[in-house]
C-alpha cells in the first residue's frame, strides 16, 4: 500500500471488492495497521522493510500498488507480476477516485455486483454520533503547496465560532509546536501519535475542514462530512474525499495555466468562499443540531452502497492470491 492515507484509504475499494470475491488478499501497510481494528475483514500486516521484502512478498502470485513510485524496493527484479494501477488508462481519468477505483474493478479485474465501501467499519465502542457542534480543521498538509494561509484558516475558525460551532485544530505532532500559537488564539490544539486515536477523535466532529491531504478522506471514511480545499478543480474532482457528503473547493479560475493555479489558489482561496461551500454541504446534511438543522441531535452513520457493474471483463481475475 501507499506510505499516504488517503491513497490507502482509496486503494481498499479494490481490496474489498477482491476480497468480496473469494479473492486471498494479505495488505501491507503502515496505517493500515494502526487501523486493523477499524478493518476487521481483512488480514492486514506492517509493511515490509528492504531486508524483509523478499522473504514476505515472493509468495503471492501478484503484488498490486496503487502507484508505481510506491513499489518497494527491488520487487521488480525479482517477482514476476508486480502491478501498478496508476500505469493502467483506466486510474488517469478525471472522475472522481472511488469512481476510478470501481473502474478498476470492473474493466481491469472483471469484477461485478461492486461496493464503494473500503472495508472500514467503525468499531462499536467509537459510536457514530458527532459531540456538540463540533468542526475539526485540519490546517496542513503533505506538501506545503497544498496548503491554506494559515491566517485565514483563523479567520475561518472565528467566523465559526461566531456561527455557534466549536472549532478545534488538529496537526500531526511533529507540527504541534509550529501551530501552538492557535491556543493562543483560543483554539482547541490536538496532536494524535495513534492513527486509531485520531480516528476516534476525527469520528466525534459534526463537520471536517481542510485541505487535499489524508485526514480529509480519513475524516469522510469515518462519516464526517468534509470540505476540501484544492488547488485545481482537476485535482477537485479526483480527490475530494468519496464517503460522507462532501464539497471541495477551489479558487476562482483568474490565473491561466497549471503552475499559475498551484502558485495563486492560497491567495485567491477567501474565507468566505470557503464558508459559502460548509453552507451548501450543511443544506446537503441532515444532521439536526444548531447550524446544520434545528431539533435534536441525531445519529450519522457510514453508508455502503451496493452498485450495479456492467458486464464482466474479457479476462477475469481468477480466484488467488494477491
Amino acid at each position: 500500500m501507499s506510505p499516504r492515507i488517503g491513497d490507502t484509504l482509496i486503494s481498499m475499494v479494490v481490496a474489498n471488492n477482491l476480497v468480496r470475491h473469494g479473492i486471498d488478499v494479505t495488505i501491507f501497510s503502515r496505517h493500515l495497521h494502526a487501523l486493523r481494528a477499524w478493518f476487521p475483514g481483512f488480514r492486514i500486516e506492517p509493511a515490509p522493510h528492504a531486508a524483509q521484502a523478499r522473504s514476505r512478498l515472493e509468495r503471492f502470485d501478484v503484488v498490486l500498488h496503487a502507484y508505481q513510485t510506491d513499489v518497494p524496493h527491488d520487487v521488480r527484479d525479482w517477482h514476476p507480476r508486480v502491478w501498478s494501477m496508476d500505469e493502467w488508462p483506466t486510474y488517469r481519468q478525471v472522475k472522481p477516485m472511488v469512481d476510478i477505483q470501481l473502474d478498476l474493478c470492473r474493466h481491469c479485474f472483471g469484477l461485478d455486483a461492486l461496493t464503494r465501501d473500503n472495508g472500514l467499519v467503525v468499531p462499536a465502542d467509537v459510536g457514530v454520533s458527532g459531540v456538540g457542534n463540533r468542526v475539526i480543521i485540519h490546517p496542513t498538509a503533505s506538501d506545503i503547496q497544498k496548503q491554506w494561509l494559515p491566517g485565514r484558516f483563523l479567520k475561518l475558525a472565528r467566523r465559526l465560532h461566531g456561527r455557534g460551532y466549536e472549532p478545534s485544530f488538529v496537526v500531526a505532532p511533529r507540527e504541534h509546536e509550529e501551530w501552538a500559537w492557535v491556543e493562543a488564539q483560543g483554539f482547541r490544539l490536538v496532536s494524535h501519535e495513534s492513527l486509531d486515536d485520531l480516528a476516534r477523535w476525527l469520528a466525534t466532529a459534526r463537520l471536517f475542514v481542510g485541505n487535499d491531504s489524508g485526514l480529509a478522506h480519513l475524516a469522510s471514511n469515518v462519516g464526517v462530512p468534509a470540505v476540501s480545499l484544492a488547488m485545481r478543480p482537476r485535482i477537485a474532482v479526483r480527490w475530494a474525499p468519496g464517503w460522507a457528503p462532501g464539497v471541495a473547493v477551489t479558487a476562482p479560475p483568474l490565473m491561466p495555466g497549471r503552475w499559475m493555479r498551484e502558485h495563486s489558489w492560497k491567495y485567491l482561496l477567501s474565507v468566505r468562499r470557503v464558508e459559502a461551500a460548509i453552507e451548501r454541504l450543511r443544506r446537503r446534511v441532515s444532521e439536526a443540531v444548531l447550524a446544520f438543522d434545528q431539533g435534536g441531535p441525531g445519529d450519522r452513520t457510514t453508508s455502503k452502497t451496493m452498485i450495479n457493474a456492467g458486464p464482466m471483463a474479457q479476462t477475469p481475475m481468477t480466484k488467488g492470491r494477491a
